[in-house]
């Protein structure tokens, strides 16, 4: 697998690494860290940006060799990306160039939604980059996740592929699956029988497929109340809506409680 980490060398982002690793494991996986600077060279004398690119890069090879010490798998390559670009055009580069099947950034909590690889800029990858993106929250620590969640407006998700990425077992590690439809309003039986069948068609995996109705979904109650219960909130890129509603860092939900589960967005 060929995973993008996004870091500036915080404790959030530092965490996400962590995870990223534990959750690599057992996959034979190409990790390339990636660092965004916003430099004016206008603004710097050639010695303070000689000085300034020095720390950059001590703290890069630092990163790198802390994941090489804390990673148990002989098959985990790393790459070291320092960009000075913006942050889309730096990422999809990286996305493009290193085929990157998987991007991990770090989450901030609540009190630190500012932060600035999760507010508007993990909002903006996640709208503009076609890739797989797993948000971790500051301080989540890696477990087997048992419980997955997956919130659904199916009103914009109509065709069958649109649900054949659950298929993806590098992605979708879990023994039961919830899937919540967040549009009482939509008939989604037809839906339910085509994700069983989808996956029971060829898969030796048994995973337990529940169902629920929920337009409260996007309730600050409820998503408190789901953190004690699932372990990841999936959501399928095709449903930006969702995403929005939650991550936006203006008027998102996770702006304005504090949110301890990985969110995995997942495109076709």
């Amino acid at each position: 697998m060929n995973v993008l980490i996004l870091t500036d060398f915080s404790e959030v982002s530092e965490n996400a690494s962590r995870y990223a690793i534990d959750f690599l494991r057992e996959t034979p996986s190409t990790i390339s860290l990636l660092n965004i600077q916003d430099i004016n060279f206008n603004m710097e004398s050639s010695e303070k940006l000689g000085k300034k690119m020095l720390l950059i890069s001590e703290k890069m090879h630092a990163a790198i060799e802390n994941l090489e010490i804390y990673s148990t798998n002989p098959e985990h390559k790393f790459h070291l990306n320092l960009s000075l670009d913006n942050l889309i055009t730096a990422v999809r580069r990286c996305v493009e160039e290193k085929n990157i099947d998987l991007i991990f950034i770090g989450a901030a909590s609540q009190k630190e939604h500012k932060h600035p690889l999760l507010g508007n800029h993990a909002y903006e990858i996640i709208q503009k980059i076609k890739c797989n993106i797993l948000a971790v929250p500051g301080k989540v620590q890696f477990v087997n996740p048992k419980r997955m969640i997956l919130p659904i407006d199916y009103s914009v998700l109509s065709e069958r592929k649109s649900f054949q990425v659950l298929r993806n077992r590098n992605y979708v590690k879990s023994e039961s699956f919830t899937i919540v439809n967040v549009n009482e309003n939509e008939n989604y039986c037809l839906k339910e029988k085509m994700i069983q069948e989808l996956w029971e068609s060829d898969s030796e995996e048994n995973i337990d497929f529940r169902f629920l109705n929920k337009n409260a979904f996007f309730n600050s109650d409820f998503l408190l109340e789901i953190q004690d219960k699932f372990d990841v909130i999936v959501i399928l890129g095709k449903n930006l809506s969702i995403s929005d509603k939650l991550l936006n860092s203006r008027y998102g939900l996770f702006s304005k409680i504090s949110n301890k589960l990985p969110i995995l967005i997942l495109h076709e």
